[in-house]
């Protein structure tokens, strides 16, 4: 609801400065926002998520983006929100999401044995991914009796049941003691992944293709705007097809998640999803392009969740914050430049030549990916992830805390 608030917001700002054609300008304007705490903060906050109680850090960054999100919903609601409300907005949430995501990437195998990882990883990416097909449907509704202020203000009063949630959950310590500078966790942490090629790889190529298609949704605005297709906000359809992708997507990646050839599967839903952002630019009828725009959505979720799965089973919990901060780091930071890149090339020519651009980098990462990186096309995980009941074990057998335990690693 807030990505179809927002970018209904943007273009209405626009229109309002008097140039309809600046949409895909304050688009890209509201993407370098978001880049720029990304870029400073997200590699700093994997280094904070291994020496953190994970719960804990999620509560503190969920509470910020509440407040973030209901001060947004005031000053719109009374009238006098402008682009620097918005982007001011928007790095404060990447700020905290920057921290928010490295620590409920490295929680996840904490919760769940190694021999469903990418089982839950699909259903993690289902739960996100079904709010991404009911949101904007719900958005397209409720945003002609509501407007953009009431639609702000719904995301706002979400955070409650998502701060309960966390409320309930148990803590997750640290498995070992970090005895060094932050800065130096940082560092420890890009030796460790400088040894680690297979892991290098697939954070190279998987970075490459986002930063090119990863601001497909976060566009479309620029796409359709306020328009209507048969009754309902043409820009909420789209949304909700690319989510409906993205859902039938996830529950691919409980089915293929565990696969001998997850390498070969990974490579294949980069090239979909790029060859699926073409086939949207040139697409001239509305049936094709909601078909596309699923497409879009299934391809960029298996290839996003694979990404994870795989790095969750190649690499150590010691450093499980950190790489996966990296893994974050191009969610929080490339995708919202290749924002701002493709914004400022879809001003002078077009929106849809800018997908076209972005598809084809996706179709050749992938297809690179399949040819020539041998790493991708053998993947096997290797590490068993540390699991709570492991620590809950340890520490009852040897009568110490959990928290001891912990430290013990």
């Amino acid at each position: 609801m807030q990505v179809f608030a927002l970018g209904i917001l943007v273009v209405q700002l626009a229109v309002k400065d008097g140039n309809i054609a600046l949409a895909p300008f304050y688009l890209g304007l509201t993407g370098l926002a978001r880049a720029i705490p990304g870029l400073a903060l997200t590699l700093i906050a994997g280094a904070v998520a291994d020496r953190s109680d994970r719960r804990r850090m999620l509560l503190l960054t969920q509470g910020v983006m509440s407040v973030n999100a209901s001060l947004l919903a005031l000053v719109t609601l009374a009238g006098v929100v402008t682009l620097l409300d918005v982007m001011l907005a928007a790095a404060i949430q990447s700020a905290a999401f920057a921290f928010d995501a490295p620590g409920r990437h490295s929680m996840l195998p904490r919760l769940v044995p190694p021999s469903v990882m990418s089982s839950a990883i699909g259903l993690q990416s289902a739960a996100f991914n079904g709010a991404q097909v009911i949101g904007p449907l719900l958005a397209g509704v409720l945003y002609f009796p509501l407007g953009i202020a009431g639609l702000l203000i719904i995301n706002a009063a979400s955070f409650t049941v998502i701060l309960l949630a966390l409320i309930l959950m148990k803590p997750v310590p640290p498995t070992s003691v970090q005895r060094h500078s932050i800065l130096s966790s940082v560092g420890a942490g890009f030796h460790y992944l400088r040894d680690h090629s297979r892991a290098k790889w697939l954070l190279a190529l998987t970075a490459t293709s986002l930063f090119a298609s990863g601001s497909f949704s976060a566009l479309l605005p620029a796409v359709a705007g306020d328009e209507i297709y048969r009754g309902l906000s043409w820009l909420s359809l789209l949304l909700s097809a690319t989510g409906l992708g993205a859902l039938a997507g996830s529950f691919m990646l409980i089915r293929f998640g565990g696969s001998r050839h997850i390498g070969w599967i990974y490579a294949g839903a980069t090239i979909f999803n790029g060859l699926a952002i073409v086939l949207f630019a040139l697409s001239l009828r509305p049936t094709l392009a909601l078909l596309t725009a699923f497409g879009v959505g299934l391809g960029g979720t298996m290839m996003a969740g694979l990404a994870n799965s795989m790095l969750q089973g190649v690499i150590s919990d010691e450093y499980r914050g950190r790489v996966m901060s990296l893994f974050a780091f191009q969610f929080v930071a490339l995708t919202p430049v290749g924002q701002v890149v493709l914004g400022a090339l879809g001003t002078p020519l077009g929106i849809h030549a800018a997908f076209i651009a972005a598809g084809a980098v996706s179709f050749v990462v992938g297809l690179f990916g399949i040819i020539r990186v041998h790493e991708l096309r053998n993947w096997r995980a290797t590490h068993a992830p540390v699991v709570a009941e492991e620590l809950e074990a340890s520490a009852l057998a040897g009568n110490v805390t959990l928290g001891e335990a912990s430290a013990i690693g």
